[in-house]
């Protein structure tokens, strides 16, 4: 079900149980080649295809399509909110859920740059509220929900995990609308710090996003292709419904006995 075209009393009468998925993009720079929409167009379809092979089983509300993305406003395009508001506001959309009485929510995320301050929001919210304490909140991106299948050998995938505007993206982006990707414009610079320590994620190192490159591009988006993008999508697609279906069957916890 559609949360945005349900009515009113439709919401009220709606089975409380059902999964809530609330789908988090962003509105900025994707390189030279790969439009401003990326992560919003990407997040907004696996969420849309989730939905259609569940209908009944969840209720999808539109995407949330601005983000925080602070670290990419050195290139034009990108519109963003800082962090910390960023969370007040994811704070807020999940209230807004919850006072609807739903105990089940998932924030499926399109956009690294959610991630902090999403999960800032829903840690708060446990804290401050024993109503969002005694639900379900979840969070995840779709390539963490998906990492398993997206193994570049399932794929065809010459890189080894997702950047930014790089292989993995562009070829969805080459799957959903291939009218707005200019692969030919795509330049692939070379990471400004090769260390196994990042490319792993044993370390997180902070900084605005045009000191790892002038393009605004990261990977080998000149290796991307249609065919890899439908794969991933389907991959992605098919691992998202199998968590969510395990989800709405979480038990809700009870306060620990003393």
């Amino acid at each position: 079900m559609l949360w945005h075209e349900l009515k009113w009393p439709d919401v009220a009468a709606v089975d409380k149980n059902l999964v809530v998925v609330v789908p988090l993009g962003s509105l900025e720079q994707h390189g030279r080649h790969l439009p401003l929409f990326v992560d919003s167009i990407q997040v907004s379809e696996i969420a849309q295809r989730v939905e259609a092979a569940m209908r009944g089983e969840v209720l999808l509300l539109p995407t949330l399509w601005l983000g925080s993305s602070d670290h990419h406003l050195d290139f034009p395009g990108t519109v963003s909110v800082r962090p910390s508001l960023y969370a007040a506001v994811i704070k807020d959309v999940v209230r807004s859920i919850l006072r609807a009485g739903f105990v089940r929510i998932f924030l499926f995320n399109g956009h690294g740059g959610n991630t902090t301050p999403a999960s800032q929001a829903l840690t708060e919210l446990a804290l401050e509220s024993d109503v969002a304490d005694a639900a379900s909140l979840a969070l995840s991106s779709w390539w963490e929900i998906g990492r398993a299948a997206l193994s570049p050998e399932k794929h065809g995938l010459s890189t080894a995990s997702i950047s930014h505007a790089c292989e993995f993206e562009t070829s969805m982006m080459l799957e959903l609308r291939p009218d707005l990707v200019k692969q030919h414009a795509a330049v692939e610079d070379e990471p400004a710090i090769k260390s196994e320590w990042l490319s792993n994620g044993r370390v997180r190192h902070f900084h605005r996003f045009h000191r790892l490159t002038s393009s605004g591009s990261l990977g080998r988006p000149s290796a991307a292709t249609a065919a890899k993008g439908k794969s991933m999508l389907d991959a992605v697609t098919v691992e998202t419904i199998a968590f969510l279906r395990e989800f709405a069957k979480w038990p809700l916890l009870n306060v620990m006995k003393k």
